[in-house]
Formats: C-alpha cells, structure tokens, sequence
C-alpha cells in the first residue's frame, strides 16, 4: 500500500455533500447500544444511554483494564434514517499517553474505536527482538533539506533490502464516514481540537508539515501529509485517514526504494526497503500505484499535489522509460493472471506466473518482501499437492518473517501456523511412502 493520501482530501470532497448533524445526542432511551462501553465487541443490550468506549482517566476506576482518555470525548451525530436505527455516534477520543507519550486523536465512531481497544491496539508491549536489534544499529535515517523538495528522509546508514527503515504511529486517525456526514464548519472545529489536544511536541509535529494551498489549517495540513488505512470493525472494514507525521516527511518517486505496510493490530505504519540503500540515498516512496504508466501518473501527481514529478524515471531516456512502462504492464498483467488462475484451481500455473512475475519486479527494482511471496508460493505449492516445496517455502517464509521483526507478530504467528500444519502433512506423507 502506497503510502499517499488517495482520498485525495476527501475532506474537501465531501464537504459539499455532508449531510445535516447534530450536536453530540446519543441514542434514546430503550435503543440498543451498537458499542460496549468497556471497548469489547459484544453488544451492550437496551442501556438508557450509549456510554462511550473507554473513559476519563481523572475520574477512571483504576481497577478498569479500558483504557483511558485524557479528554472529555466530543460527539456528534448525524440524524437516524429512521425511528428504529440507532445513528453512528462519530467522537473525538484523545490518548497523550499512547505508544509511550508519541499521543493520538482519534475521530471515529464509537464501534470502530471500540473495536480498536477491545483488540488491544492502545496496549503497549515489549518491541520483539527484530526491533530491538534495529535499535542497535542506530537511526537508519534523519529528516534533512533535499534540494528542490524542502525536508526530506534520507539514509543515515547502510540499509539492507527488505529492512525495516521507520515505525511510525498516527498523529491523527480520522473515520471517513465522519468526513463524509460533517458540516465542513463541524469538521474543521473537530479536527482542529484534535491537533490541539495532541502533546506539545507531536502537536508540533503536525503543524510543521508542509501545507497544501487549501484555504482552512486542518485541510491544508491533511491535504499532502495524509494517507489511507483500513480499521476492521463488526460489519467489516471502514476506511480512514492517517497522519503519520514522521511518515509524511518521505518524498515521491516513480521507481521508490521503499514501501509501507499498516497494521491495524498494533496501530503502526511501517517502511521497509525494496533493495539495499546506502548513506546519504534519500528514501523515497510511491505517491500512485506502482504499475501506473507515466503519463497517469505524472498528471495525478500534477493534479493531486501540484508538482511536476522531475524523478530519474520520469526524465529518463525514452529506452528507460518505455522498459520501465512494459515492467509494469506485465507486472500488473500476470498479478491478475495469478489471482484468476489461483481462483480457478490452475495452481500449477499459478505457480509459473509468480516466478515470471517475480522475474520483472525485480528488473524495475520495485521486488516485493520476500516473506510474503514466499508465503504465497507456499499456500499454491500445498494447494497443488506438492509437499516437498510447501514445506520449503513455508520454512523460507517463516524465516523471513523471524528476520523482519515487525511490530505486529501477526504475520509471523500465521506462518508458524502453516509451517507446523503441512510439516506434518508431509512428514506423514513420507512414513506412508516408507511404509
């Protein structure tokens, strides 16, 4: 996932058709809560009131495992389509204390911020060994001026492909049905009290972010800095938009040398290298999908951040370019050739696709993390009844995510699940042979 705003400042977007709310009601009396006020994911059933997930650390049961909010929560909520729905309660929660002090605001409804908590995503844990040996090697990189593009990232040291270069957390994580159901008054009185409660130092931060040409602070600050993440919820995924202030420093380019994975568990936007970059080479990331052609690409950039983009493979040479654009057309081409042929059963196929596939990625220098492919090559080798080469790829990958050291264990406890299962499979398979 591009680390780039493709909303695009659906802020401004949807302002225009933002739908009438009201100030802060909750649901009426005998309505079913759609939260649970401790952040779980039950259903709290035919309370007076919909109490908000969490609660005021000043006035909190210490006792309480939910976590606490340095402010009184502010609502608002647009109008029920009926007299039997229970509107979507849209709150404003601020924690200064979460991921050790860095803070965040977040502007959601009171469902998606009770799934948020109930599956422990402001619980702050011991960093894995991968970090901690990160932090051994010193900062990877620093924020510097770059010349012709302000502040820029650029690499402190030796980075290694497929390494983890930066863990960012949000500053700011806004709910799009909110964006979307606001008065833009509403929404910027929001907003601008959500960067406003933020500590001093990320509050800060945020407001040093280069700014768009839009007319209001918030959406001029949002506007070029922010991107989208996907939160789950009981009824499935609601799209949001993040700050992520240290993040947001990274600057574009056509042929990136990094990438960015989030991970809802553990709140954290993560960037790893797609090749080795070496000191003083200025970290860059894809503003627009990879395998957009040139032409697409340098007017969404025009069009959406108001630069002409002057990178190397922007103004190479018309060989360069013209190898680049048939990289990513048959890129994108046997992506979609491998989910089809996966879905169909054809996995043998499948399986000679993705090393094809693998093959060009790696000439336009944009491979993917090998943990991950190894993962897919494994699920399709099991699917095609070779267990000899599952169980390689299976260890290769589970390896690999040992390595990488995210954050989120996720992943790797996945792999761990799947290396185990056909082990055994195979190991089986082969006292039947014997036998």
């Amino acid at each position: 996932m591009a680390l780039s705003s493709i909303l695009s400042l659906v802020l401004l977007a949807s302002a225009g058709k933002a739908k009438q709310t009201t100030a802060a009601g909750f649901p009426p009396a005998k309505q079913q809560c759609p939260h649970h006020p401790a952040g779980r994911l039950e259903t709290a059933a035919l309370l007076p009131v919909c109490p908000l997930p969490g609660h005021i650390g000043v006035l909190s049961d210490e006792s309480s495992n939910a976590i606490a909010w340095d402010y009184p929560p502010k609502c608002i909520s647009p109008p029920a389509k009926d007299n039997t729905t229970v509107p979507r309660i849209d709150c404003l929660f601020t924690s200064t204390t979460f991921r050790n002090g860095h803070g965040i605001s977040l502007v959601s409804s009171t469902l998606t911020t009770s799934h948020i908590v109930g599956v422990g995503s402001f619980d702050d844990e011991a960093p894995p060994l991968g970090v901690q040996r990160r932090e051994n090697l010193g900062p990877a990189y620093e924020i510097v001026p770059v010349e012709g593009k302000g502040l820029g990232v650029v690499a402190k040291r030796k980075i290694k492909r497929g390494e983890i270069v930066m863990s960012d957390y949000p500053s700011l994580l806004i709910g799009t049905g909110f964006l979307g159901t606001a008065q833009p008054h509403h929404r910027r009185r929001m907003l601008k009290q959500a960067i406003n409660q933020l500590p001093d130092k990320l509050r800060s931060k945020v407001r040093g972010l280069s700014r768009g040409a839009e007319k209001y602070e918030v959406d001029a600050i949002l506007g070029p800095n922010a991107n989208t993440v996907m939160i789950g919820e009981q009824d499935g995924e609601q799209m949001h938009v993040g700050l992520f202030a240290e993040a947001a420093r990274i600057n574009h380019g056509c042929r990136p040398n990094v990438h960015s994975r989030f991970s809802e568990r553990r709140l954290t936007m993560e960037i790893m290298a797609h090749v080795a970059i070496e000191p003083g080479e200025e970290i860059l990331m894809s503003y627009v999908p990879i395998t957009t052609v040139r032409d697409e690409r340098r007017k969404y950039l025009k069009d959406h951040w108001g630069f002409d983009c002057k990178c190397q493979l922007c103004t190479g040479t018309k060989n360069d370019i013209e190898e680049s654009e048939f990289y990513r057309r048959r890129q994108k081409s046997l992506k979609e050739s491998i989910e089809s042929a996966r879905a169909e059963g054809f996995f043998k196929d499948a399986i000679v696709m993705s090393g094809e596939w693998h093959e060009f990625s790696e000439w336009d220098m944009v491979p993917p993390l090998a943990p991950e492919y190894h993962d897919s090559l494994a699920n399709l080798h099991y699917a095609n009844g070779d267990l000899f080469n599952a169980t390689r790829y299976a260890r290769m990958a589970y390896d690999g995510w040992v390595r990488f050291g995210s954050v989120d264990d996720e992943k790797l406890e996945h792999s761990r699940t799947v290396l185990a299962k056909i082990e055994k499979e195979f190991e089986k398979s082969l006292k039947f042979e014997k036998d």
